[in-house]
């Protein structure tokens, strides 16, 4: 953060005033909700450009988060707004893809040599759910295992029945294992006839060496099984 124009944040407070009476929680994303912050220090923000955002107090502030880690341009980069921009009058949404489509598919494809085909999604909650349903109905099998030290893969139930926030939620069939630890993640694969395997590739720690080309090629759990009989 940077100086403080008024730290009382008398217009934020009006505005998260305004926020809960409108919105359940004063936000429309968890991680964004007052609650999240010390109290009396949850600004509203008005605008942002680059890593700096400022509040409607005047404010200004270095958006360490970079909207949940999101915006790696900062905010309003100059060459992504001019390109919005050209594309707004040319219209959006049509009823069969649009040129940008294929453009924006066949760039990806280039830029990342081990994807075969590109489907875009409107979040990482729909690729992940998406890949959930794919990996269930190649596999015949319906448990997901999680990665239990990374935090969040999905705002959908088959993920958020696992976390504290599950009420509403039917029992989905998941398991978790530690991240780092190969053996335990045998274990699970052993235990349990797994569709799919869910963690990233590294966060605040490095895999082990070898710990995600052995995790990718690790065999399903009847496979497994064949395998040591013989």
């Amino acid at each position: 953060m940077t100086a403080m124009t008024d730290p009382s944040l008398p217009k934020s407070a009006a505005l998260n005033a305004r926020l809960h009476a409108a919105v359940p929680g004063g936000a429309h994303t968890y991680a964004k909700g007052d609650d999240q912050y010390p109290e009396d220090l949850a600004p509203v923000i008005t605008h942002g450009r680059g890593s700096h955002v400022w509040d409607a107090d005047g404010n200004e502030y270095i958006e360490y988060g970079s909207g949940l880690r999101a915006v790696a341009l900062g905010h309003a980069h100059p060459r992504v707004v001019d390109a919005v921009r050209g594309e707004l009058d040319k219209g959006s949404n049509f009823v069969r893809p649009a040129v940008i489509e294929v453009e924006a598919a066949e760039r990806f494809l280039q830029n990342v040599p081990t994807a075969d085909m590109v489907k875009f999604t409107k979040n990482g909650s729909d690729a992940t759910t998406a890949a959930v349903r794919l990996a269930r109905a190649h596999t015949g099998r319906t448990t997901i295992a999680l990665c239990r030290d990374h935090p969040f893969f999905s705002t959908d139930d088959w993920f958020i029945a696992g976390t504290p926030m599950s009420a509403g939620i039917p029992g989905q069939d998941t398991t978790t294992f530690p991240y780092g630890d190969l053996d335990a993640l045998a274990t699970v694969l052993e235990q349990h006839e797994t569709a799919a395997v869910f963690l990233e590739a590294a966060t605040q720690t490095e895999p082990p060496a070898g710990y995600l080309d052995a995790s990718a090629s690790s065999p399903p759990a009847t496979e497994r099984s064949s395998s040591s009989t013989r």
